[in-house]
């Protein structure tokens, strides 16, 4: 029988800055069995009562998550998605190259998460969150007599589809609805579904391909993209929280000089009433303290390395 200590020399340990550096929890999927739970579980505890409150109310809300360099942030945000991905979305946001692609990069990154299928599921985040929409699950009195689904009924007719979403969420100011709705509709034919998410996450499509989703431009703006991934939180009213997930901020593109970028985006999603966003900024606690002074709003969960 193998002592404990050559057990634990066989584990991969989250912790070693030389030979691991957790990344992607979608691509570097952690093993339940591996996990320590006494470690770091009071942030844990901290940050599910948050999701728990965002899920009540569905009023967005930001943690900065602190720690030394190798206190295992990143190994945290995977440990979370792991724990509570049946009580919410979740998409992992790496650091960007460029400020001037931020909003770019932040939807390609969230919509290449939504397409992951969570463990125990048949259907990717995004097609749970689609049929989850208040648009499909809020029956009138004539529909539950009848026991319809409003789902079914829709999904063989585009144009039915594209104006109960649009009568549904008519207060929302959404972006361009009939086109986001439209490629929202293109997510529920399997011919489609690539082509769609495709387009969400900013790809550039061939004439051909945008024909088919009968859109005439792709999502080539930093506006654009801002809208776009806008339109998800104006609609997600009574869905699953979205938990998006930046990791590694301070390894950004001119960090030192304008850590400002990633604070904005926070700022846009409070401020434009963005619904059911769980926000979780990774930081380490050095380049933290150095730029702190010129950061205007956060809220705080120190993370003891």
């Amino acid at each position: 029988m193998p002592s404990i200590n050559e057990i634990i020399k066989r584990e991969v340990n989250p912790f070693d800055l030389v030979n691991l550096r957790t990344g992607n929890f979608w691509t570097e999927n952690q093993d339940a069995k591996s996990v320590v739970e006494s470690i770091h579980q009071e942030v844990i505890s901290d940050i599910e009562e948050l999701l728990d409150l965002v899920a009540r109310d569905h009023r967005s809300r930001t943690v900065l998550l602190i720690g030394d360099a190798g206190s295992g942030k990143s190994y945290l945000l995977g440990r979370l998605k792991l724990t509570f991905n049946d009580r919410a979305f979740f998409a992992y946001i790496s650091p960007w190259p460029d400020n001037d692609y931020i909003w770019r990069h932040i939807l390609r990154y969230t919509v290449d998460s939504l397409i992951k299928i969570p463990e125990g599921q048949q259907e990717s985040q995004l097609i749970l969150w689609l049929k989850s929409l208040s648009a499909f699950t809020k029956l009138s009195v004539k529909q539950r007599i009848f026991n319809a689904s409003i789902w079914q009924l829709l999904l063989n007719n585009r144009q039915k589809f594209i104006k109960h979403l649009k009568d549904t969420y008519k207060q929302a100011s959404i972006y361009n609805p009939d086109i986001f709705f439209g490629i929202l509709y293109d997510l529920t034919d399997p011919e489609l579904y690539t082509l769609a998410c495709e387009w969400l996450r900013g790809d550039s499509l061939s004439e051909e391909s945008m024909e088919l989703l009968k859109v005439k431009y792709c999502i080539d703006t930093e506006d654009t993209a801002k809208n776009i991934l806008a339109n998800f939180g104006k609609i997600s009213t009574d869905t699953q929280p979205i938990v998006l997930c930046f990791d590694q901020v301070e390894t950004q593109s001119n960090w030192n000089s304008n850590p400002q970028p990633i604070f904005n985006i926070n700022t846009t999603i409070h401020n434009d009433n963005l619904k059911n966003f769980l926000i979780i900024i990774s930081i380490v606690k050095d380049a933290w303290k150095q730029c702190a002074s010129r950061i205007l709003q956060w809220i705080k969960l120190e993370l003891n390395g």
